[in-house]
């Protein structure tokens, strides 16, 4: 052994002097990304479908009822003895645009009892058709809970239409007339303004583009029922007000469902 040198001792595989192991750790070899890794990492995380919290649900809510009752002391007699006395019941055309509804809700079963057959033989429907059928079921849980609020409203119609019922222009019958099963006091609120407001509001939120579209029929079919005395303006407020928030909600669930 020379002198001035340092040997390098090996204790165990050791290198005492680079401190360093003299045998290279084993380690794994590259792995190559699978197709399922790649589509992982280039799908983008589902977006986050937010419902309208309660405070501002009640506060809204809050809101339609003052409307309501605006509308009620201020505005319902007003407008119904305008139309009644400027005869605005002969122009044919206010009566043409209150069976709009009529036709959305002849679209909305019809796609409700094709909807079955339609996922039966291909489970997931194009866009299209689930905006199709979003409408048709916020049309369905509209109408349900409308019924259920004219029996338990029992508002009197502004005109006598059914069964000589009471009316503010016949008889001056006004007001609400609570836990009402007959047609005479089912005024409140609207059912022509339910069933379009209710498909619309799915149309105003999925499809932006039309809007111009959904915002035309709501406005048509509010300006019939006013010039053809169907309807106060309180019951087409309720209504417009009650079939957006199941539009809204129907539109929502069905969206995150699907993320």
């Amino acid at each position: 052994m020379q002198r001035g040198r340092c040997r390098r001792r090996r204790f165990h595989g050791y290198d005492a002097r680079t401190a360093r192991p003299s045998t290279p750790i084993p380690r794994d070899p590259p792995t190559m990304p699978t197709p399922t890794s790649l589509i992982a990492s280039a799908t983008p995380p589902a977006a986050r479908v937010d419902f309208p919290a309660l405070p501002r649900l009640l506060g809204v809510c809050a809101l339609a009822v003052l409307a309501v009752l605006l509308c009620y002391f201020l505005l319902d007699k007003p407008i119904a003895w305008f139309v009644y006395r400027h005869d605005l019941r002969r122009y044919a055309w206010l009566d043409w645009l209150t069976h709009i509804p009529d036709f959305i809700v002849y679209a909305s079963v019809l796609i409700l009892l094709l909807a079955p057959f339609r996922l039966a033989w291909r489970k997931s429907p194009a866009r299209g058709e689930r905006l199709l059928l979003t409408m048709s079921l916020s049309v369905a849980t509209a109408v349900f809970l409308k019924n259920l609020l004219k029996y338990l409203f029992g508002r009197a119609w502004p005109e006598t239409w059914i069964d000589h019922n009471p009316s503010l222009i016949q008889n001056h019958v006004y007001g609400f007339f609570w836990l009402q099963s007959g047609e005479g006091f089912h005024s409140f609120p609207s059912g022509h303004t339910t069933i379009t407001f209710a498909a619309m509001s799915v149309l105003w939120l999925a499809a932006p583009r039309l809007r111009w579209l959904a915002a035309l029929l709501c406005a048509a079919v509010i300006v019939g029922l006013l010039g053809m005395d169907y309807h106060f303006l309180g019951d087409i407020v309720a209504g417009a007000f009650l079939a957006s928030v199941c539009g809204l909600y129907l539109q929502r669930a069905l969206l995150a469902q699907r993320t």
